[in-house]
């Protein structure tokens, strides 16, 4: 994995599985308002994400609680509105 320094495959395996949902994040709900906090694909990526765990041989750890989802979830989406707004003429 690029940029990953460590050699564990439990965490790389985790750090890949939390891009892959952050990166499949929508800024826009399905009736084209910006996505809210009440919307279902914001409720399902914070689900994902705190579903996400690092598994070792005997037991899995989940290192996302709601807080951090919600937070990683805003973050990804303010930065793809900034992408979006940067690529917009005026």
């Amino acid at each position: 994995m690029k940029g990953i320094k460590s050699a564990s495959e439990a965490w790389k395996t985790w750090i890949k599985e939390v891009d892959q949902i952050l990166s499949e994040t929508q800024i826009l709900s399905a009736n084209g308002n910006e996505i809210e906090y009440s919307d279902q694909h914001f409720q399902d990526q914070m689900q994902k994400l705190t579903s996400c765990s690092i598994n070792f041989t005997d037991m899995p750890i989940y290192l996302i609680n709601t807080e951090v989802a919600t937070s990683l979830l805003w973050d990804e989406i303010e930065r793809k509105k900034d992408e979006r707004d940067a690529q917009t003429p005026n």
